[in-house]
């Protein structure tokens, strides 16, 4: 049994017949390890940086 799958005008506006994962992910370009490595150390950084702001902006502020 085969799916029919609804065409989409231009109009600007998302449906759920728009938004399938297979026709999402048709184009994507694999992901390789130095990515993940750079998106994992991006968030470790931002963590730290956080950490660091919260430490240092209440105590710049109480003074």
């Amino acid at each position: 049994m085969q799916e029919e799958k609804k065409e989409t005008s231009g109009t600007g506006s998302l449906t759920g017949a728009a938004l399938e994962a297979d026709d999402v992910l048709a184009g994507a370009e694999e992901w390789s390890p130095v990515e993940t490595k750079l998106v994992v150390w991006s968030f470790v950084i931002a963590a730290i940086a956080l950490v660091i702001g919260l430490v240092v902006v209440p105590t710049s502020v109480l003074h």
